[in-house]
Parts: structure tokens; C-alpha cells; sequence
């Protein structure tokens, strides 16, 4: 997104926010926000390896983000919490916070058993938290390639396990580290400027994946 500035100087994280070891509070989220043209975002810190082990071993640190969350000021239609790839106090605090997972992955063999692992953490949680009813939305496979049997099967498995309308592809594509490269979303991305002028017709397939599941996610809540 560009943003590797603001990355780099914020002096303030989510570790600062949801643990007592920071300067701020539950209710002072709102510092944390960056403005864009095309959303509003909370950056990642370096600080928040730490806030992992901290939540862990403090009382109702999985709670934690959905407190902070519920005190902003600010009025969004749609937050999205991309949580760590693994399993832990962070990844738990956005299934809180949020109550709807739509679930990333590559489409290989081991996204299979990564998926049983994160139905059996849902229902861990849903069984000590009971007042949270947390719903699996469907799933995102990102960067499918054009051709290869692997990828064909895991995602017939993944239709199989979701529905095949709740299951969302992302094609493969240079255009996406390139749009990465140039430090901007897909959407603000400018093939010609950027000197890829080949991605154009790369770049509206990948728009077009987003966007229908950005349709998708806004119908289902």
C-alpha cells in the first residue's frame, strides 16, 4: 500500500493498545489509524511479536482486540483483521473480534490439514468464550495457477468441505508482485507507469476475482 514510511516511524502499535505494557488503551485505537484514498488501516509492528507471548499468558488477552475494537469512535462499514498465518492468542483475537472467518490459502496438501486445525481452534474457542458464535464464511485460494492437478483437486476438496459458491479463487499473476513493487493496491495500480504495460488484461482478471469477494463478504453480513 505505500505505507512504508508511516510502517517504519509510528511510535505506537497494537502492542501499545491491548497490552498493559504500552502507552495507550483499549479506547485509543483511533491513534492507531492511517487514512488511504481507498481504506483506512492499522499498520503492523515490529512491537507486536511481543504482544503473542503477552496475550497468551495474560487474563482475557484473547479478548482483548474485540474490546479495543468496540470502543472506536470511528464508524466503518466492513473491518477486516488479517491475522497471522499461525494459531495463538492473535489469530484468536480476530475470530473474537470479528465472529467471521473467511479462510486464506494456497492451493496445496497442506492447506487441508491447516483448515481441520482451524475448525477444532473455532470450536476450542466457541466452548470456553460460549456467548461468541463464530462462522466460517467460506475460502479464499490464492495464487492458482493456470494449469497443474495439485491445485485442481485441493480445490474441488475445498468446494467439497464449503460449497463450491463459498469457495473464491485468486489467479496467479506477476501483476500482483508488481502492484506490490509499485507500492499500491491492485486497484490503484498503473501498468503503464509502473512499465508493465503487459499486466492490463493480468490486472482487471485479478480486480475481478476481489471483487466478487467483496460482494460476497458485504451479502453475507
Amino acid at each position: 500500500m505505500g505505507l512504508r514510511e508511516e510502517y517504519r516511524n509510528s511510535d505506537y502499535a497494537l502492542f501499545d493498545v491491548l497490552s498493559d505494557m504500552g502507552q495507550l488503551t483499549y479506547g485509543d485505537l483511533d491513534q492507531l489509524i492511517v487514512e488511504t484514498d481507498e481504506f483506512d488501516m492499522v499498520l503492523s509492528h515490529l512491537k507486536n511479536f511481543n504482544l503473542e507471548k503477552y496475550l497468551y499468558s495474560e487474563a482475557g488477552g484473547h479478548e482483548a482486540l474485540r474490546k479495543a475494537v468496540d470502543r472506536l469512535d470511528a464508524d466503518y462499514d466492513l473491518i477486516l483483521v488479517d491475522s497471522p498465518p499461525n494459531l495463538g492468542p492473535l489469530s484468536d483475537g480476530a475470530l473474537i473480534a470479528s465472529e467471521n472467518v473467511l479462510f486464506p490459502s494456497h492451493p496445496n496438501t497442506i492447506a487441508r490439514d491447516s483448515l481441520e486445525i482451524l475448525f477444532d481452534e473455532i470450536e476450542t474457542i466457541e466452548e470456553k468464550f460460549d456467548q461468541y458464535d463464530i462462522k466460517t464464511m467460506g475460502a479464499v485460494l490464492n495464487e492458482v495457477p493456470s494449469q497443474g492437478n495439485v491445485a485442481r483437486e485441493v480445490e474441488e476438496w475445498f468446494s467439497e468441505t464449503f460449497g463450491r459458491e463459498y469457495v473464491f479463487s485468486v489467479p496467479e499473476r506477476d501483476v500482483v508482485e508488481h502492484a506490490i513493487e509499485y507500492r499500491t493496491s491492485i486497484f490503484q495500480y498503473d501498468p503503464e507507469e509502473a512499465g508493465y504495460p503487459w499486466d492490463a488484461d493480468a490486472q482487471e482478471d485479478v480486480i475481478a476475482s476481489y471483487n466478487r469477494i467483496a460482494n460476497y463478504v458485504e451479502e453475507f453480513l
